[in-house]
């Protein structure tokens, strides 16, 4: 169901859904809000997060090319002008599923947190995994501080929770 489509628990009682319906409708809703709570604290952990040479367009090449020389490195990454992982929009994060297979260590930071919100955005049921295998591996955590492997746990325990992974 598309997010044009997902109706309230409000609205499927009164068009007379079965329980059943009703109480997932209802558990979605809980599981959207916790979400939703868990973005402002991501925010504020991963601010300030330099970019990394190895951007959304970079590991594409990489995966599609192989071996990149610098100057086609500079062009690529020219593709991604984003200096601040906030400003990643959700089409760029949707055609780089594969981003982490690719990463640097400073580019998995800085993508990291762009990735797990727009997959709070979307919760539950968004589809684009690859953040969660990204968080579960535990693979660079040595370069994140309290806060935000606070919220790496948080992220992964609401996706426990509330998705069948």
């Amino acid at each position: 169901m598309s997010e044009a489509e997902i109706i309230s628990a409000a609205e499927a009682k009164a068009r007379g859904f079965d329980p059943a319906t009703i109480r997932r409708i209802e558990s979605e809703e809980l599981a959207r809000a916790e979400a939703l709570t868990l973005i402002p604290e991501i925010e504020a952990a991963f601010a300030g997060v330099p970019r990394p040479v190895i951007t959304l367009s970079v590991a594409r090449g990489y995966d599609d090319e192989w071996n990149l020389s610098d100057g086609r490195i500079e062009e690529l990454r020219s593709h991604d002008p984003e200096e601040d992982w906030r400003e990643v929009s959700d089409g760029a994060i949707e055609g780089s599923d594969g981003y982490f297979t690719f990463s640097d260590p400073a580019g998995w930071r800085f993508y990291l947190p762009a990735f797990m919100c727009h997959y709070l955005r979307h919760f539950p049921g968004c589809g684009w995994d690859s953040v969660v295998l990204a968080c579960q591996r535990r693979t660079n955590f040595d370069l994140l501080d309290e806060a935000q492997l606070n919220c790496i746990e948080r992220f992964l325990d609401l996706c426990v929770r509330h998705e069948q992974l």
